[in-house]
Parts: structure tokens; C-alpha cells; sequence
């Protein structure tokens, strides 16, 4: 048998953005359910190289498929494959050689679904801390779920910061570079190791944050937490290396304070609360997505 091994343009032919979302949304959905299969992630860090790779692993009940996806980022260079799996054989059916890119949009996908799901409906400006890819397809997500009017930026480096508003003025966004100044809206992208500053939060009323995604990560400052509906991708992963995990382990809040975030897609939730949403993807979405994709191009 010769696996095929499927490259990046015809994934991204097919990986539309209303594909990947709906795949998303169902398998958070189905996630919250318990209707997922959904092993401890593995991660291997390289730091001479200024890498890591993330190993994930996963199957949504009723798909024919399960998938085992290698996501790896070195130097800010993000690379990866997902092998899909026959579900009823056990037999591989294709690697999808799509260099990182079905990961960065599944995460873009969650980010932006949680975030239009929790934060207040007449809210059209958000503050958008980092300004790697996912500070980037965060906002470009997130606007095919609601109109956006005004992204500010934050950065540590400044030259960062002017190119990442250049992009956003070019597609139609008022950009600035004043992300410190906080929004009611926030979204946190970095691979920080420790808490950003917290005059980019004090506004809030909604916080996503996608950054922390292994151990010894922490972006969002635990105080964020209190007082706030929470709600996470996977229970277990978030209070193992997620933001909800640190605010745990500082006394902020209890290890049972959080819902599933399909719960909150599937039932909503009061959006004039304040909330934050904790996100360390899970590898249901990334079996959901790389099946809907697979089943595509077929």
C-alpha cells in the first residue's frame, strides 16, 4: 500500500475557513459531550534550537477517522504533518503534509469561536497582545464571526508591533499600536513564561488566551481569574499546564471553577459577565478538522 501524502496547497484548497470552523465547533462540542477520545498530549523541547514540538492525538465519536498530529515550532518556524487513521481498520490513510498550518488555523478557529461566544455582542474592537501568526489569524478568524471595527496591538518588539497594524489598516481595520490601553475585548498569543503586564486587562470584560500550551507557559496573570465565569478547552490539560492551572495552584480560584468550552458554544452563557477562556487545543479538533479536510479531497 502506498499512504499518500497530501501537500499544503491542496489542503489549503479545500481547508476553508467555514470547514474548519464547523469542524471545530462540533468537535468542542462533542468534547464537552464526552463524546471524544482524547489522550495526554506529548511535548519535546529542543532549546538550543529554540524549539518545541507538540505531539496530539485524537478521535470524535461516529468519524470514520482518528488522527495523530506532529505540530513543531522552531525559531518562530512552524512545521508539522497529521496522519489520518482509518477508525474502523486501524489502517493510515493519508498524511497531510500541511507544515503547521491546519494547527494554527484550528487554534485561530477555537480562539475566535469561544471569543465571539463570550464576549459582549455590540463590542466591535479588540486588544490583541503578541504579534506572531496567531496574533494575526485571531482577528482575521474571528472577524468571519462578527464585524470588527478597531485592533490594538501590543508587542515587545515595536517593529513587530508597525508591521502587524500595517497589516490589519491594509485589510480595512483601525490599527493602533496601543494595546497596553486594554479593550473589552482581549486576546493573548504569546509564548510568554510569565504574566503580561496587567494594564492590558484591566478593561476587560472578555479574555482569550491561546499562548499557554505547555508547561512552564503563563501569559494571563492569575488575578484575571477571580471573579470570573472560566471556561476551557479541556478540563484536565488546562489545569495541567494552562493559565486556569496557574490561577488554581496561586489560591485565585477552585480547581472545579470552570466550564467546557463546547458547553458554553453549545448553551451560551451571560455575556455581560466578565470571562476568561482558556485554550491549550485538543486533539479532537485536530482529528475533526484534518477528516473534514481529508474527506474534502476525496
Amino acid at each position: 500500500m502506498t499512504l499518500p501524502i497530501i501537500g499544503l496547497d491542496e489542503i489549503a484548497r479545500v481547508a476553508t475557513p467555514d470547514v474548519i470552523l464547523s469542524a471545530v465547533r462540533d468537535a468542542l462540542i462533542a468534547h464537552a459531550d464526552g463524546r471524544t477520545s482524547v489522550p495526554a498530549p506529548m511535548v519535546l523541547e529542543f532549546p538550543r534550537h529554540a524549539g518545541d514540538c507538540h505531539v496530539k492525538a485524537g478521535y470524535v465519536d461516529g468519524s470514520p477517522y482518528f488522527a495523530v498530529k506532529l505540530a513543531s515550532t522552531f525559531a518562530s518556524v512552524n512545521n508539522g504533518l497529521i496522519l489520518v487513521v482509518d477508525a474502523t481498520t486501524g489502517a493510515p490513510a493519508a498524511v497531510l503534509a500541511d507544515e503547521g498550518k491546519l494547527t494554527a488555523w484550528r487554534t485561530a478557529a477555537a480562539g475566535a469561536l469561544i471569543t465571539d461566544a463570550m464576549t459582549p455582542a455590540d463590542v466591535d474592537e479588540v486588544a490583541v497582545l503578541g504579534t506572531g501568526e496567531q496574533a494575526r489569524l485571531q482577528v482575521e478568524w474571528l472577524r468571519h464571526l462578527r464585524p470588527l471595527r478597531r485592533v490594538k496591538v501590543w508587542g515587545r518588539r515595536p517593529d513587530a508591533v508597525a508591521e502587524l497594524c500595517k497589516a490589519f489598516a491594509a485589510d480595512g481595520l483601525d490599527a493602533r499600536p496601543d494595546g497596553l490601553e486594554g479593550s473589552a475585548c482581549v486576546i493573548a498569543t504569546t509564548a510568554a513564561r510569565d504574566p503580561l503586564p496587567a494594564e492590558a486587562f484591566r478593561s476587560a470584560l472578555h479574555i482569550t488566551g491561546i499562548g499557554t500550551d505547555m508547561p512552564g507557559k503563563g501569559e494571563l496573570p492569575v488575578e484575571v481569574f477571580a471573579g470570573a465565569v472560566i471556561a476551557t478547552d479541556d478540563h484536565d490539560q488546562c489545569l495541567d499546564h494552562g493559565d486556569f492551572g496557574n490561577a488554581v495552584r496561586a489560591g485565585v480560584v477552585a480547581d472545579d471553577a470552570d466550564l467546557a468550552v463546547g458547553a458554553v458554544l453549545r448553551d451560551g452563557v451571560d455575556r455581560a459577565q466578565r470571562s476568561v477562556a482558556d485554550l491549550t487545543g485538543i486533539g479532537a479538533a485536530d482529528a475533526a478538522v484534518a477528516a473534514a479536510v481529508f474527506f474534502a479531497l476525496r
